[in-house]
């Protein structure tokens, strides 16, 4: 009777979930990751998150991965990176870390170009973080697709102009390295977007061939949006690719690097993630509150909407006005 019961409970509950008179409480938001600059020219208040009562607690609760860059790993004082693993365990904000991935090549070829570091060098990080107390949840590329393959160079950055599969073992040789430190870590892609015409045939080619000399997929796959450019046509070309290639979709929402002010910036990049969450274009599994530019000057207090922190507020209270 007992199992009958259930059965009849289980199923009245099934048709509910189906009804139109019905709907469960709608997620607020994608998940989040956090990416304040966080370089040699960081921002000013950049350690000042990791205070216990740092005024972003709203914002942090909606974090789910804090994002630091391989300059971080390598660089940063011992004594701060401590306390930021401590403060996200805290948190229970998972780790992400940046990872250039591109060995130069001969004659000086990608030296001082983003995306390449000393081949030994993402081993050395990892062990350094390790030794530290990190718990590496999250690798990402820094661009190694464009500036290994697509970037055509400067006087003086000499491009490398690498084919395809060439990069991709030359980046899995650099997974398998980290992963004698953090097993089994996941490790996506960031890559510029939209970049060419044959960008689309390329980034299929990076996928599959990422593949091939790692034996997995990418984890995730972030745009880098070039928002001056034309995307909104290619998005769902792009969408469909990494549907078929069972590859997540990630998008960082910023302003521009010529923003005049905090608080132009920041309305830009309000503007940006409500341009592309709408219109029927695909929502992205995760988003990225990311700045690497001069502006915005400060994180801090989220209650400013002129800091980063509050760009986390403004996303999740817009995605909640949707629903």
């Amino acid at each position: 009777m007992v199992k009958i019961f259930q059965v009849h409970i289980a199923g009245l509950f099934a048709a509910l979930l189906l009804s139109p008179f019905f709907s469960m409480p709608p997620a607020c938001a994608q998940t989040i990751w956090f990416s304040p600059r966080a370089g040699p020219q960081r921002v000013a208040d950049f350690m000042d998150l990791f205070e216990p009562n740092a005024p972003w607690q709203r914002a942090a609760a909606h974090v789910k991965v804090f994002e630091i860059s391989q300059w971080m790993s390598a660089a940063a004082p011992e004594a701060e990176l401590i306390k930021i693993f401590s403060d996200l365990r805290r948190r229970h904000i998972a780790l992400g870390v940046g990872l250039l991935p591109l060995s130069p090549g001969p004659n000086g070829a990608g030296k001082g170009i983003e995306g390449y570091s000393a081949p030994g060098q993402p081993l050395r990080d990892a062990k350094r973080l390790k030794a530290l107390g990190a718990d590496v949840a999250y690798y990402g590329f820094d661009e190694p697709l464009y500036f290994g393959h697509e970037f055509k160079g400067t006087k003086k950055l000499i491009p490398c102009h690498s084919p395809i599969a060439d990069i991709a073992k030359d980046v899995a040789l650099k997974v398998k390295q980290v992963r004698t430190v953090f097993p089994a870590v996941p490790v996506g892609d960031v890559e510029p977007f939209p970049v060419s015409d044959t960008w689309l045939a390329k980034l299929a080619q990076w996928f599959d061939a990422y593949e091939a000399a790692t034996g997995e997929k990418l984890a995730f796959f972030r745009l880098d949006m070039q928002w001056q450019a034309p995307w909104q046509a290619q998005i769902p070309a792009l969408a469909e690719l990494l549907r078929r290639k069972g590859i997540p979709l990630q998008v960082i929402y910023n302003g521009s690097g010529n923003a005049a002010s905090d608080e132009e910036w920041i309305a830009q990049a309000i503007k940006h993630f409500q341009e592309f969450e709408s219109e029927g274009r695909p929502v992205p599994d995760a988003v990225a509150i990311q700045c690497w530019t001069p502006r915005p000057s400060r994180l801090l207090p989220e209650t400013d909407p002129r800091t980063l922190t509050s760009l986390i507020n403004e996303y999740v209270k817009w995605k909640r006005s949707r629903h």
